[in-house]
């Protein structure tokens, strides 16, 4: 669905749009990133998960998966994934009225980790106090994406041993935002909730445990689309540059890695496409979301290093687009856990599947 959207002559551009220097980002930073997001939401990408009757496309979790793959091959960075999994959320209480708001462009972003070396399944502590509406909350978080673009946070936490998910504003006074910038030349924030009024609350453990299990796939779906599009800048230059007399693709030794990745590449590409087929189908697939995850991850770091190895010396610099897929890979693969977090948390329940 993003085809015209992510052409051969837009795609550079949408590949550096998130990009921050130490200095400050560039002058039309914003601008290019409000005009990708108003494109994407023209074109529907919000209203993914909406059924036809309401202006939607009825989409699957594997049509999802897809146009994360999409999202990843042109290396767009927005909240659109945030949102989509902010949309599943709203779909289940049934308030129109934001889930209007929300689907006509009003981004959202998710707010989780309470540390760096928390798993996103384990949100951290939420104080939920009892007022007018629906509440107040109070929470820190840290490596949110976004933040500064969106109009909503969603906040997920533990209060009174159970786990919560608030939908806040973002631009209410009592919301406060730190950044930091991240090594893959992006930015995250820090973001503080002070006795902040809630939207309306999105659920509790059950719910977050399959929000949590849909966001890896689309996050693997993500990662297979960036490694696809260093795997295709690699072949590229292979083309393209000669030694001896001849392209350096046709050396054995480049060639037959270059075909390894390809080989890995596919198959993380049907592995997490059967996860999602799994989620179709109503079955419990946060062991295949994890599984696929964990895939994903790996091949992202190991086809962009591979990639910018391909690029020789001209990879390392700053104009190269193998070192931006790299420097993407390395913050992307921890989104929504690392591989060693990911491999935890799937083994108990590869332990549960086979005794049963």
């Amino acid at each position: 669905m993003f085809e015209d959207l992510f052409d051969a002559e837009l795609a550079p551009m949408v590949r550096r749009m998130a990009e921050r220097t130490r200095e400050g980002e560039t002058a039309d930073g914003p601008q290019i990133r409000a005009m990708v997001w108003q494109a994407l939401v023209r074109l529907g990408a919000t209203r993914l998960r909406l059924p036809a009757a309401s202006g939607g496309r009825s989409a699957s979790q594997e049509d999802l998966v897809s146009a994360a793959e999409e999202l990843g091959a042109a290396l767009c960075q927005g909240p659109l994934l945030d949102t989509l999994t902010a949309v599943e959320l709203l779909l289940a209480p049934g308030d129109d009225r934001l889930l209007d708001e929300v689907c006509g462009g009003a981004g959202v972003a998710l707010a989780v980790r309470a540390d760096g070396a928390a798993s996103p399944s384990e949100p951290g502590e939420m104080v939920v106090a009892e007022g007018s509406g629906a509440g107040e909350i109070t929470a820190e978080r840290c490596f949110v994406g976004y933040a500064s673009e969106v109009d909503h946070l969603v906040v997920a936490g533990r209060a009174a041993g159970d786990t919560r998910v608030a939908l806040v504003s973002r631009a209410h006074p009592s919301v406060t935002l730190r950044r930091h910038q991240e090594l893959g030349r992006g930015e995250l924030w820090r973001v503080r909730c002070q006795a902040t009024p809630v939207l309306a609350w999105l659920g509790g453990a059950d719910e977050w445990a399959g929000v949590v299990a849909g966001a890896r796939r689309r996050q693997a779906g993500y990662l297979v689309g960036l490694s696809q599009s260093a795997l295709d800048l690699a072949v590229a230059h292979a083309t393209r540059r000669r030694q001896f007399g001849q392209p350096i693709g046709r050396f054995q030794s480049l060639a037959f890695r270059l075909s390894e990745l390809v080989a890995r590449t596919d198959a993380a590409r049907l592995l997490t496409r059967a996860a999602a087929a799994q989620a179709d189908r109503g079955e419990d697939a946060r062991l295949t979301a994890a599984q696929c995850l964990a895939t994903a991850a790996d091949l992202a770091r190991v086809v962009t290093a591979a990639a910018l190895q391909v690029h020789g010396a001209v990879g390392m610099t700053d104009d190269s687009d193998a070192q931006l897929c790299y420097c993407r890979a390395v913050i992307e693969a921890l989104w929504w856990g690392t591989p060693t977090q990911l491999r935890a948390e799937a083994a108990p329940l590869l332990r549960a599947q086979l005794s049963a």
